[in-house]
């Protein structure tokens, strides 16, 4: 039997329809986050010029999140682990307030499995609630 933090692979490997939107949540405060926004939008939260926040959305996934652009996103509110959809910390994250640290080394270690496949990654973050 499951609890709601270990990992199931047999539901893991089934995305949700196409179409739908994802969310991958939070790991201090729970937050959902929309995928498209954290690899589209978000960044215009952040005091980069337009130019240089579109020219962001092109980049690959691990250039995304170089030492510059974690400043940036971290002066705006977010941090994240090894991918933009491992969010550790949100602008809606009490002051103070931890990320659960079973949850984290769970996202840890999906990301590091998965690598740049940011839709894998999302995919299994949705399914699992994390």
């Amino acid at each position: 039997m499951l609890n709601q933090r270990q990992f199931d692979f047999r539901t893991a490997m089934n995305p949700p329809k196409k179409g739908n939107p994802m969310d991958v949540h939070c790991t201090t405060c729970g937050e959902p986050w929309d995928v498209y926004h954290l690899r589209h939008d978000a960044i215009f939260e952040t005091d980069l010029t337009h130019a240089e926040a579109k020219a962001w959305t092109e980049l690959s996934p691990a250039l995304r999140l170089n030492p510059r652009y974690r400043d940036k996103f971290k002066a705006a509110g977010y941090e994240f682990g090894g991918s933009i959809m491992n969010v550790l910390r949100c602008p809606g994250c009490p002051k103070g307030a931890k990320p659960d640290p079973d949850q984290a080394a769970m996202k840890a270690g999906i990301v590091e499995i998965l690598g740049d496949d940011e839709d894998g990654i999302a995919a299994i973050f949705e399914d699992q609630g994390l």
